[in-house]
């Protein structure tokens, strides 16, 4: 098992990860890990929900969060986001057993009957290079699973200011299990080094990158990246859960160890639990 061990309590914790430490914070605008240093740069971040005609980037927030345990090496965050039909949203971060991950595990279940159509939980990671601005550039590209989740970005989900400088990429025949590759390591880090991503395509709806130019799907490089998990109906007595790991990987072994990781990733079931 993993040696990397949790350190706080409550809603704040910590851990060293990848060479440096980072934070995990259950009551920030984006609870996810932060760079200690670079509170700016986060990686598995829960980034609000969206559903036909609605986007709500503040749903899940120290505003909403109901409930943090810590199990083991799980440590587990429930919000319950307000006005959508009873919407509950479990996530779960966990160093890997093997490599150098953390993986994020989210849950959604709901009250309602009937309201929540095509509800995605999005995800956000950004890690900027030295100097690089962290606000988001001019272009937004999306790359959606299939023919209904690229309607999402036209069902009144995102305003008409993002619509103008929006490109739906053309859909896949088929898709591999998302690999991507969202920074390279900066300054203090280790040299050559790569964070990495890896998400089952059925588990999200569309892949959302800001930049100026069409961005390499597989490496990413240090584009910003937002996953809209799940895309499904969500109906009363329905659980369901989607998996994102971040991954880092030193310089010497980014030729051989991402497809080995990938693997990894897809053979291994998520864990257990309620």
């Amino acid at each position: 098992m993993s040696q990397r061990t949790w350190q706080g309590s409550g809603s704040k914790y910590t851990l060293s990860w990848g060479n440096q430490p980072w934070t995990l914070e259950l009551e920030a605008d984006r609870p996810g890990m932060r760079i200690v240093d670079r509170p700016e740069d986060c990686v598995l971040a829960l980034d609000g929900v969206a559903a036909v005609g609605r986007f709500d980037p503040d749903a899940l927030s120290g505003k909403s969060l109901v409930r943090v345990e810590r199990r083991a090496q799980r440590v587990e965050a429930t919000y319950a986001a307000s006005r959508w039909g009873g919407l509950e949203v479990r996530a779960s971060w966990s160093p890997t057993s093997r490599h150098n991950g953390i993986d994020l595990e989210v849950q959604v279940s709901a009250s309602s009957v009937g309201e929540l159509r095509g509800l995605e939980t999005f995800v956000f990671s950004r890690i900027a290079a030295p100097g690089a601005s962290t606000g988001e550039p001019d272009s937004i590209w999306v790359q959606p699973r299939d023919s209904r989740s690229a309607g999402f970005s036209y069902d009144g989900r995102m305003p008409a200011a993002d619509l103008r400088r929006l490109t739906t990429l053309p859909l896949h025949d088929s898709i591999a299990p998302g690999l991507s590759q969202v920074a390279a390591l900066g300054p203090g880090r280790e040299s050559g080094g790569r964070y990495l991503e890896m998400v089952h395509p059925h588990d999200v709806a569309r892949r959302i990158f800001w930049g100026q130019g069409k961005p390499d799907l597989a490496i990413a490089g240090q584009l910003p990246i937002r996953y809209g998990l799940f895309g499904h109906d969500l109906e009363k007595g329905v659980v369901i859960r989607a998996r994102i790991r971040g991954l880092w990987i030193s310089g010497r072994d980014i030729a051989v160890l991402p497809a080995v990781a990938l693997r990894d990733f897809v053979e291994t079931p998520p864990p257990l639990g309620p």
